[in-house]
């Protein structure tokens, strides 16, 4: 049994509602499963193979800096967090699984659309020019991104590539966590040990 207040309850089915993640039939006032949920369960189902071989990477990486790790896959446009392993320090970046968000800004955004089509790439730009072409080559020339107060004040992100059996990127490896401790001189170091971390997975997919 679970000890919940009805306000609280209320406010909890309020919140999946708007977030799709249910819906209320209008006439039975009945909830069902939202298409949030559904798209959520069938990107799992895609990516189990990849969050199931990167799982112990991501505690490893998350072991050795504490900070929060995870993975950033595309999905109909945007980029959508598959996986994530928390930092267990009290001022930490939490990151939900499903959590989705524009290609254009942010450390694992930004590194997935530098490895997209050059059309695709036009198409974001046009509606958020928030990044350029020439930032995006040099993601690609350093293998690696960073953010910085880009999506939340305070807070840093660093991401590397994940490539599958076809060479391509497949998944954005991050690590985040506050501006406080990681600047863009760790930054740059950390990416070193998240490249080394990332072609460990890759290897395991084939790649």
């Amino acid at each position: 049994m679970i000890h919940l207040s009805p306000s609280t309850v209320s406010r909890i089915i309020a919140t999946l509602e708007n977030r799709n993640y249910l819906v209320r039939d209008s006439q039975s006032l009945l909830y069902s499963l939202g298409y949030r949920l559904t798209n959520l369960g069938a990107l799992c189902l895609e990516t189990s193979d990849l969050r199931e071989i990167a799982k112990p990477y991501l505690v490893e990486l998350r072991d050795f800096y504490n900070e929060s790790v995870g993975l950033y896959v595309l999905n109909k446009g945007q980029r959508v967090c598959v996986d994530c392993v928390q930092s267990t320090q009290s001022l930490r970046r939490v990151i939900e699984v499903g959590t989705r968000k524009r290609l254009t800004r942010g450390a694992s955004g930004k590194l997935l659309l530098a490895y997209m089509e050059e059309a695709d790439i036009r198409q974001n730009l046009l509606q958020d020019p928030f990044v350029t072409f020439e930032e995006l080559a040099k993601i690609r020339m350093d293998g690696y991104a960073v953010s910085f107060n880009e999506f939340e004040q305070g807070i840093s992100s660093v991401a590397v590539p994940v490539f599958d059996s076809r060479r391509k990127v497949c998944a954005a490896l991050f690590l985040s966590g506050p501006l406080t401790r990681i600047d863009r001189e760790h930054a740059r170091e950390m990416s070193e040990k998240m490249k080394d971390i990332s072609a460990k997975i890759s290897v395991r997919l084939g790649y």
